[in-house]
């Protein structure tokens, strides 16, 4: 297979091969795992990282999470896609099963929360036995525009406005990257017409009772009115905050470091002389140490704790934070979990 003759399409297959030797390096021959859905973004992911492996040297395999939230017969549709797709790629399909409302029921969570957790579980399982060290997923900068504007609607601060980040560790040894964010929607879809690929829709990405759904037909066309732009100026945006928000854990990671004794832990005095904002990072770079990443609510319960000057609350990552005798400590109670973002 090699890239379609288009311009365009070359065009985009380099930035594609840029983008992921720019966060993760040259593979030189070493495994790398290719989400796909048999959709439209996720195929053209795997076309042009399948094309372009000569310029990133990295070997990519294909793997398809059946998260057992649509019927059977939608099911597969998406597994025969997947193969059919790997076959035209050329790389290696593997297709793992993960349980995504037994997952919501033990979690007490929504069934999108449940899937994206037991989708990057699983991935990095699965990389881990092939040997790889990279995950790619294919979020294009729609998807980002999408993320942004659902954390503002959620109230979110830097962290929720910074969208998804275009890498970041899966595990200890395997690496998440987004090769897609600087690409629209749009683009994967012309991708897949130069392949002759006809990708599966999903019939969940129309269903209304889903908040991002709402976003994705109703407000950003809405807003696409004002500034046809919208999605890329949002896209922007998350890149601006996130370079800010690097700063302040970097700043926070610091002040931990300064902060904490032989034991990892935190003397409750020094650390309420901080300023408010110093205080938040250096929690979630406490809690960072440990694997978990914190949202502003469960932030907040820590803090509430630590203010007080005594107690306990139990955190994500079965983990405990603790205050007591002046020390802020934190007990991890099992290994440490993937992120869910």
């Amino acid at each position: 297979m090699t890239l379609p003759t288009d311009r365009r399409i070359r065009d985009i297959g380099r930035r594609i091969s840029r983008a992921l030797v720019e966060h993760v390096g040259t593979g030189f021959g070493r495994p790398l795992i290719a989400a796909v859905s048999g959709g439209a973004d996720s195929s053209a992911m795997l076309l042009l990282l399948a094309d372009t492996q000569s310029r990133h040297g990295w070997r990519v395999r294909a793997a398809h999470v059946d998260h057992f939230i649509q019927s059977e017969q939608i099911r597969a549709a998406f597994r025969e896609a997947s193969a059919r797709l790997a076959e035209q790629a050329g790389a290696p399909l593997d297709i793992v099963e993960a349980n995504a409302r037994a997952e919501a029921a033990h979690r007490s969570d929504g069934i999108e929360a449940a899937a994206r957790h037991v989708r990057y579980d699983t991935l990095s399982r699965l990389a881990r036995e092939r040997g790889a060290s990279v995950v790619c997923v294919a979020h294009t900068r729609d998807d980002q525009a999408e993320t942004v504007l659902l954390h503002m609607l959620r109230g979110s601060g830097l962290d929720g406005l910074s969208g998804m980040p275009a890498q970041r560790p899966l595990t200890d040894d395997v690496q998440l990257v987004r090769p897609l964010l600087g690409m629209s929607r749009q683009e994967t879809e012309q991708v897949c017409r130069a392949y002759d690929w006809q990708p599966v829709d999903d019939p969940s990405n129309h269903d209304l009772a889903y908040t991002r759904n709402r976003i994705r037909h109703s407000l950003l066309p809405q807003m696409a009115e004002i500034n046809p732009n919208i999605s890329e100026r949002l896209a922007e945006l998350a890149r601006a905050v996130g370079s800010d928000r690097e700063l302040l854990d970097l700043v926070g990671q610091q002040t931990l470091a300064q902060l904490q004794d032989e034991d990892g832990a935190l003397e409750r005095r020094l650390f309420m002389t901080l300023p408010g904002q110093l205080q938040n990072r250096v929690v979630r770079a406490l809690f960072r140490e440990q694997g978990i990443v914190l949202s502003a609510e469960r932030t907040a319960a820590a803090l509430q704790v630590i203010h007080t000057g005594h107690g306990r609350v139990e955190l994500p990552g079965g983990a405990r934070l603790s205050v007591t005798g002046g020390t802020i400590s934190v007990v991890p109670l099992c290994p440490p979990a993937a992120s869910d973002h």
